[in-house]
C-alpha cells in the first residue's frame, strides 16, 4: 500500500472535521458537543501514549515520528483547539490551508519543483481569501488578513521543528492571527 498517498488523502480531508459545527449541542449518550470532541482527542492521545510506551510501529508513520508524538496526535490537539475556541468562519479556512497546502508543499519539495514556494503561497492565499470572503464578504480586512497570514503560514510549513509537528503549527498560528484580526480571540 502507498502510505504516502494515504497520508496525503488524510490531510486533504481535514476540512471535513468542521462537521463538528453541525452537530447538535448534545450528542447521544448525553454528551455535550464539546465533551464529545474532547473525548475523541483524548482517545487519539491515549492511543498515542500506548504507541510511544510500547514502541508500536504504525503503518504510514514517518520514521522520525517513531519516538515522538505523531503528526496525527499533534493535529488532533490543534483541531480541538481550533474547533473548541474559534468559530467556523475562521476555522474552516485554516483547516483547508493546513489540509491542502501542507501536502502540496511536501509533494513539490519531494519533486524538487521550482514552484515549491510560489504555488503553496498562491494556493494558501486563495484558500484564505475565498474562505474568509464566503463568511465576511470581500472587505479590506479580509484581503489584508489573507495577505498577512499566508506568508507566515507557508514559512512555518517549510520549517522543521525538532519535537513539534508542522500540522499543529499550521492550525494554531493562523487561527490565532485570524482571531486577533477579526476580534474573535476567545479570551
Amino acid at each position: 500500500m502507498d502510505w504516502q498517498l494515504v497520508r496525503r488523502l488524510v490531510h486533504l480531508s481535514a476540512p471535513l472535521f468542521c462537521v463538528y459545527y453541525l452537530l447538535p449541542e448534545r450528542i447521544p449518550p448525553g454528551l455535550e458537543r464539546e465533551e464529545g470532541l474532547l473525548l475523541v482527542m483524548l482517545f487519539v492521545l491515549g492511543f498515542e501514549a500506548l504507541r510511544l510506551i510500547f514502541m508500536i510501529d504504525v503503518p504510514g508513520m514517518r520514521s522520525y515520528e517513531f519516538d515522538r508524538p505523531s503528526a496525527a496526535a499533534y493535529t488532533a490537539v490543534g483541531m480541538a483547539f481550533a474547533l473548541l475556541l474559534f468559530p467556523l468562519e475562521l476555522t474552516l479556512p485554516v483547516l483547508m490551508g493546513m489540509g491542502w497546502v501542507d501536502p502540496l508543499a511536501g509533494e513539490l519539495r519531494r519533486r524538487n519543483s521550482e514552484m515549491n514556494v510560489t504555488l503553496p503561497l498562491m494556493t494558501y492565499f486563495l484558500i484564505m481569501l475565498l474562505g474568509l470572503w464566503c463568511f465576511f464578504g470581500l472587505t479590506f480586512q479580509v484581503i489584508v488578513s489573507a495577505a498577512l497570514v499566508t506568508p507566515i503560514a507557508v514559512f512555518l510549513e517549510s520549517r522543521r521543528f525538532r519535537y513539534l509537528d508542522d500540522d499543529i503549527v499550521l492550525i494554531v498560528v493562523p487561527i490565532l492571527l485570524l482571531g486577533v484580526a477579526f476580534g474573535q480571540v476567545p479570551w
